[in-house]
């Protein structure tokens, strides 16, 4: 294998969560090799500095790895501008690179999957990222390979290369103006139908923009079977969670095994109708959601079924 990617972590505020994840990162068994680089955005004012300077101090105190360099933002970026400015001030100096947020809990096999991976398509030009989550659905009993592709991107702990970076636009207005067609954004939420109700709730998500520019170009991200991450943030701490969303803990479910890399080319059709499927909302729910809210009673049921 090469020299392994740079690892890219963005934080912010949450110096617990970004504790947890750097341990487990530099328990990969290629945290040695790896240079990571923490980018540190501002406080967005007085009720964020004691958190961005505990978060600051810990990022001086890595150790594990190859070499750790912290980028500290002078100015709050957000969530946005930070991920999308820093991974391509990475990808300018670096062929390929793995994002992290402070948030997504690497498994010990990590590494390992994603700079293989990494490796394995870097010279497929349909490619556009690989992601380490894999989603809780039920693939077809006639599926077999440890991995699929989809036209989407999944931010929970991915990679991606300088040339496929190159190739998409990261402005916002063509993410407007695309999903203003009704056609497009039908023929867009094939993929799943939170890609819409994301953009209805953060039409400005940095994770969205990259998939559909991604998907407008016919590009693929390779998903594993089994999930080689673990999300921590849906807990109400996190920008784009609030109260509750989700439930605030998934089942640590580390695979004991690499994935088998083969070379997939197209993105099988079942798999995709059974990813989608677990995003689907029946018209009744979504009016029920859409009268709760008018009613300003959904924020608290949602706690409340949550809370137990």
């Amino acid at each position: 294998m090469k020299t392994p990617a740079p690892i890219v972590l963005f934080v912010f505020n949450r110096p617990d969560h970004m504790s947890r994840v750097v341990e487990a990162l530099a328990a990969n068994q290629l945290a040695a090799e790896s240079v990571l680089y923490v980018f540190s955005d501002a406080p967005r004012g007085p009720q964020d500095e004691a958190s961005v300077q505990e978060v600051r101090r810990i990022a001086h105190q890595i150790s594990g790895f190859k070499e750790v360099i912290v980028i500290e933002r002078e100015h709050n970026l957000g969530c946005e501008d930070s991920e999308l400015t820093g991974i391509s001030e990475i990808l300018s100096t670096h062929d390929r690179c793995i994002i992290v947020e402070d948030d997504v809990l690497p498994y010990p096999l990590f590494l390992t999957y994603m700079n293989e991976a990494l490796e394995f398509y870097k010279e497929d030009a349909s490619m556009f990222s690989i992601a380490a989550y894999g989603y809780s659905f039920d693939l077809p009993a006639s599926y077999t390979e440890d991995t699929f592709l989809l036209d989407r991107t999944c931010s929970w702990g991915w990679g991606t290369w300088k040339t496929a970076w190159g190739k998409i636009s990261l402005d916002l207005n063509e993410l407007r103006n695309g999903l203003s067609d009704a056609r497009t954004r039908t023929l867009f939420a094939r993929n799943g139908q939170d890609l819409l109700r994301t953009y209805e709730r953060t039409p400005e998500a940095w994770d969205l923009r990259v998939s559909f520019q991604q998907w407008k170009l016919g590009l693929h991200t390779l998903i594993p079977a089994r999930s080689m991450i673990r999300n921590i943030g849906r807990d109400g701490t996190g920008l784009h969670y609030h109260g509750g969303t989700k439930k605030a803990t998934e089942v640590d479910n580390a695979p004991d095994r690499l994935p088998k890399l083969t070379h997939l080319t197209v993105v099988d059709d079942k798999v995709r109708k059974a990813f989608a499927k677990q995003f689907h909302k029946p018209l009744w729910r979504q009016l029920a959601v859409r009268l709760l809210k008018a009613l300003g009673l959904y924020g608290f049921i949602e706690r409340r079924i949550y809370s137990f």
